[in-house]
């Protein structure tokens, strides 16, 4: 029978330290005391333990690779700002001497696993997290530090880097009340997306603050361009309602300007993105955004997980940027 190879659940056992242990001695990743590590390397010797790159890594102690999961290309995520988050954390990266490898979020659990069995990355940064993310819990296990940009539902035991969302929900009820509006109309199919972690948050701030407000929140406003300036024909108060885009903002803005939506004064737009959206029409020069920062996120992340793997006794936690206002 094939004797079976050594993993480092036995260099742990036989060292007399945690998994973790082992995989920070691999990587380099955190201090490890000489006695420690002269224990571990003495357990991998003696079971001819050889995780693949481990005996490079070994030697050199620090690879100088970030592990990063993106999300599925072609996925709901806009290509085209995901490859902005991207380009961020790459430039962030270089500037503080670490290369990244790129991980689909296809993967799964087992694109996590698959890239900690090389022993290549000393820590790993994911984007795009659900609210219950099957990945965390290898990221957990590989005990390589790592951060998040998106909240989950459990504190994953990393460090967390994102956009204040809640903040973000409450910004946007408030607008609508400055605007004198009485009714808030989400697009971008909020409903159908709250296992999104950035999107059940805003809900959140939004559902909140529009129940202190007095404010009516419809979601999946699918016919925001017929709803009638008015509460009933020819009864009751002028009704004014603002709309907030979740995702698809430019899509949806094409839309109203082509019916007209956009000249009626009854309907106050507020768009979430930080694209140029004033070519799609001229009223939409002076149309309030919400800055989404993404590369301050992106460098942030990345300097949090740096902090983590070069600072002694660093500890995880939680970095929520606060949104801001684009005026026209």
């Amino acid at each position: 029978m094939r004797k079976r190879a050594p993993t480092s659940q036995d260099v742990a056992r036989l060292a007399g330290v945690s998994q973790s242990t082992v995989s920070y001695v691999l990587t380099g990743s955190r201090p490890i005391s000489e006695q420690t590590r002269q224990r571990v390397e003495e357990a991998i010797a003696q079971l001819g333990y050889h995780p693949n790159s481990g005996a490079r890594t070994l030697r050199s102690r620090r690879s100088g690779v970030i592990g990063l999961m993106v999300p599925e290309a072609g996925a709901e995520a806009d290509d085209g700002v995901l490859m902005m988050f991207i380009g961020a954390i790459a430039r962030e990266a270089r500037r503080h001497g670490y290369d990244i490898l790129l991980v689909t979020a296809q993967e799964g659990a087992e694109g996590i696993r698959r890239v900690v069995r090389t022993g290549v990355c000393e820590g790993l940064l994911l984007m795009e997290l659900e609210r219950f993310d099957e990945r965390v819990a290898p990221v957990i296990e590989s005990g390589l530090p790592f951060v998040t940009i998106g909240k989950p539902e459990q504190f994953p035991q990393g460090s967390v880097v994102d956009l204040d969302f809640e903040m973000l929900g409450r910004m946007v009820v408030d607008r609508a009340v400055e605007e004198d509006c009485d009714r808030l109309l989400l697009f971008g199919s909020p409903g159908r997306k709250r296992s999104r972690n950035d999107v059940s948050r805003l809900l959140a701030g939004v559902e909140d603050s529009a129940e202190e407000a007095g404010l009516e929140v419809v979601l999946d406003a699918g016919a925001f361009a017929d709803v009638p300036a008015r509460a009933a024909r020819g009864s009751g108060p002028p009704r004014r309602t603002a709309l907030f885009g979740i995702t698809g903002v430019r899509q949806v803005l094409f839309a109203m300007a082509a019916t007209g939506a956009l000249s009626d004064d009854a309907r106050r737009l507020i768009a979430l993105g930080g694209e140029a959206v004033a070519d799609v029409s001229p009223l939409l020069a002076s149309v309030p955004q919400i800055d989404p920062r993404r590369g301050e996120i992106s460098a942030l992340a990345v300097r949090e997980l740096v902090r983590l793997l070069q600072v002694d006794g660093a500890g995880p936690r939680t970095t929520l940027v606060e949104p801001r206002w684009l005026e026209g």
